[in-house]
């Protein structure tokens, strides 16, 4: 997917606009949830998903959704992460 297509999925599922996130590299949260669900582009770097059901790597051009009241935790490798992040 490119981030035009990602725009264009925001719109098609209810998103609002994305915002731009910088992940610093190697760089890990505490485990926690949201009340909104989440819609992830990576633009660059490795942007890892972690959930009780297990962990995910993602690369430039993947996208992720996590669901409000998942518990999960963002991680990022060795060069960080730049995602494009809606929510709804």
């Amino acid at each position: 997917m490119n981030e035009t297509q990602f725009k264009q999925a925001l719109k098609d599922k209810g998103y609002g606009e994305a915002e731009r996130a910088e992940y610093r590299q190697s760089s890990a949260k505490d485990m926690h949830v949201h009340d909104i669900t989440a819609f992830v582009y990576v633009v660059s770097g490795e942007f890892v998903l972690r959930t009780e059901d297990g962990t995910k790597s993602h690369q430039p051009g993947d996208t992720c959704e996590v669901a409000a009241g998942t518990l999960h935790t963002e991680e990022t490798g060795p060069d960080g992460a730049t995602v494009l992040i809606a929510r709804k």
